[in-house]
Formats: C-alpha cells, sequence, structure tokens
C-alpha cells in the first residue's frame, strides 16, 4: 500500500473511531431479540359497500397484540392478532342497490391470526429509526350475531387469506419504542353468496389497516 493510501486508511479508522456509539451502531445488525407489543387502529373494508349497508360505516377500531423474533441480519417473523367488534343492524338491498334497514340489531365481530414474515433494514435511517417489510398468512374468524335471529341466521366461520405490511419502529429507550405500519390485508371467496354483499357483489373480508404500536424488548 502507498504512503498516501496508508494516509487515507488511518485517516478513516480515526474518523469512524471518533464517531459517537449510537452513529457507529447504524452499521452493526439488530441483536437476536424476542420483542412483545400491543397495537390500536383502524381497518377500512374492501367490501365498503356491504359493510356501509348494514354498519352505516365501512371501517373500524381495532386493538390487539402478539409477539416479534428478530433475527441477526435483518430477518423477523412475527404472530399477533387482533379485534373489532362494531354493531349495525340487518339490511335488506334491492336489486339496484336501494338499502332498507329492517331495525333488527346485530354485531359484526372479525378477530384474525396473523403469521408474519419479512426484513428489518436496521442502520438504513439512524440507529433508533427502523423500517420494515414484510407478509403473510392470515385466519380471520368472522362472526355475525343478531337479536331475535334463528339458528341458523348467526354466522361464526374462519377464511383464510394474506396479508403485506410495511412500517417503522422508533427506539425511545433500550427496552421500549413505538411504531407504526400500513397492512393490506386479503380474505377472498368469504362473503357474496347471500344476502346483501351478495348484491354488492363484493366477497373479499380483507381491506387496509393503519396500525400504531407499543412494543416492549430490546
Amino acid at each position: 500500500m502507498t504512503a498516501a493510501g496508508r494516509l487515507m486508511s488511518t485517516a478513516a479508522l480515526l474518523a469512524l473511531a471518533a464517531l459517537p456509539s449510537d452513529a457507529r451502531a447504524q452499521t452493526s445488525p439488530e441483536p437476536l431479540s424476542l420483542q412483545g407489543y400491543g397495537l390500536a387502529g383502524l381497518m377500512t373494508f374492501s367490501a365498503a359497500d356491504s359493510f356501509d349497508a348494514v354498519l352505516d360505516t365501512h371501517s373500524g377500531a381495532i386493538y390487539g397484540g402478539g409477539l416479534r423474533l428478530v433475527l441477526p441480519g435483518g430477518p423477523y417473523l412475527e404472530v399477533g392478532a387482533w379485534r373489532l367488534e362494531e354493531d349495525g343492524e340487518r339490511a335488506f338491498v334491492t336489486p339496484s342497490g336501494q338499502v332498507f334497514p329492517l331495525g333488527i340489531p346485530m354485531t359484526i365481530t372479525m378477530t384474525p391470526l396473523e403469521i408474519t414474515g419479512g426484513w428489518r433494514f436496521h442502520g438504513l435511517l439512524g440507529p433508533r429509526f427502523t423500517p420494515y417489510v414484510g407478509g403473510g398468512f392470515t385466519s380471520m374468524r368472522y362472526e355475525e350475531t343478531a337479536e331475535f335471529a334463528g339458528t341458523d341466521d348467526d354466522v361464526s366461520d374462519r377464511f383464510n387469506g394474506f396479508h403485506l405490511t410495511g412500517g417503522a419502529d422508533y427506539r425511545l429507550a433500550r427496552w421500549i419504542a413505538v411504531g407504526g405500519d400500513v397492512t393490506w390485508t386479503s380474505i377472498a371467496d368469504a362473503i357474496g353468496e347471500s344476502g346483501v354483499s351478495a348484491v354488492f357483489e363484493e366477497d373479499n373480508l380483507g381491506g387496509t389497516s393503519v396500525r400504531v404500536r407499543i412494543i416492549f424488548g430490546r
């Protein structure tokens, strides 16, 4: 190595040593860790017309939690669940799409289990801010219950689909972080065979959710 090369190498090493420890950490991978989190957010349904007819809205609040395993280098695996519960009333829809509420109170409950794998880009935007992307399997429990309902009127079933997600975490301290993500879920062929959803020709129980998380763990 030439003298100029040795001088440049020495200068680079000295500059790296002079950086704050947080800055140097940007280039190091996240350690192996197990994290727990709670979440709250808003789900907007793909079957907007169907949910508008019975709930008078096509979105609802969600809350839940889960566990995340972070592997060195960037990969992560996550298992989580959330719950949405909204009250409305049964409705009759004409072939032209006109909605007539029937005055029968009903409750819709959705409880999905999500298994997600993805990649975390540690150090890309600094030592505290970590973006991530992922996707995986969704198993959705869907329930409809109504007052004065007959045995065959209530609905309770489970449907499978998938989801894609992207977001970021911001570490507040060694053992706590906050985060947010946007998740798109598809649960195709779950509804649409009869009732309101059949008239509107909507069959997907998925949608887009915006979530805020509180994360505990390294």
